[in-house]
């Protein structure tokens, strides 16, 4: 793709910021390393940030070039951001990080040439995750049915993916601009389930689980996490409808635990039992008798 400039781009890394700029500039200095010389677009748009992330990345574009940042007078949401981002997007493929991700050393050339292969339309590359000081790996699962590539994905198995996806497929798949977390499960899955796709099980980025995430805060988590997944089941044919009571009794258990270590119990009880509605044979399961038991006491006692 060649925007108004005439220059021409492989690859747009597109990038949703919202504070946490330590975090924002360690994740521009892991792509400002590599690109010199290379056809790579950044995008950044701050969705109101009061840490100065505008202002820095402005800065950084007088430096380089192919950086471009969109600023939000207040936060509208991840969801509309990544929106924004699909349409500042000018490279032939796009890349999403998150504003706390790390390209590892050499990744961008992998990723050039994995473009210049041609032999996908989106590329699902591996990552490591941090926990503390460790660095986490785990392969994707790979000769699955679509089914059976949704099913394992919304179990979290590709939790570590970054999407390279053709952007012209990607534009077409907008994100849901309400959402303010789990915005890209809708999208993903159809990356995913309609789209030639090759795994790659080697690392590209270290995916930081930082203590600031949004999904850590119980009141956005408990507003959006069932809207993300009516989001999701709206964008997909019949065939795979048969794994929604599933995937709504998995995210209400998940809810249920999160609001349990929020210390909000009563809600936590509420949500179980909706776990439970829509998979019933979690009443014979161990670990949901010993959560609800734990839930029972906590209740009683506080």
């Amino acid at each position: 793709m060649r925007n108004n400039t005439s220059v021409y781009y492989k690859l747009s890394i597109l990038i949703p910021t919202y504070n946490r700029l330590n975090l924002l500039k360690e994740t521009l200095n892991s792509i400002t390393t590599q690109t010199q010389g290379k056809p790579v677009h950044v995008a950044v748009v701050d969705d109101g940030s009061n840490e100065g992330n505008y202002e820095y990345v402005l800065e950084l574009s007088k430096k380089y070039s192919f950086i471009e940042v969109v600023r939000h007078e207040k936060n509208l949401g991840v969801g509309l951001a990544r929106n924004i981002l699909l349409q500042m997007a000018k490279g032939d493929y796009l890349l999403f990080l998150d504003s706390d991700d790390l390209l590892l050393d050499g990744a961008l050339n992998e990723i050039l040439n994995l473009i210049n292969s041609k032999t996908a339309e989106v590329y699902v590359l591996n990552s490591y995750r941090q926990k503390g000081k460790k660095l986490k790996f785990k392969s994707f699962p790979e000769g699955l049915t679509k089914v059976e590539l949704l099913k394992y994905f919304l179990d979290g198995a590709f939790s570590e993916a970054l999407y390279l996806v053709k952007t012209g497929i990607a534009k077409k798949i907008p994100f849901n601009p309400n959402l303010k977390v789990r915005e890209d499960l809708g999208p993903k899955a159809c990356y995913l389930l309609f789209n030639k796709i090759k795994i790659i099980n080697k690392p590209f980025a270290i995916i930081r689980d930082n203590p600031q995430r949004l999904r850590r805060t119980s009141n956005y988590y408990f507003e959006h996490a069932i809207t993300s997944v009516e989001d999701l089941f709206s964008r997909l044919p019949s065939e795979y409808q048969v794994l929604k009571p599933y995937v709504f009794g998995k995210t209400y258990l998940e809810l249920a635990k999160i609001a349990y270590r929020s210390g909000l119990f009563l809600e936590a009880q509420k949500f179980l039992e909706e776990a439970k509605n829509y998979i019933p044979e979690l009443s014979k399961n161990f670990m949901f008798l010993k959560f609800k038991a734990k839930l029972i006491f906590k209740r009683l006692f506080n």
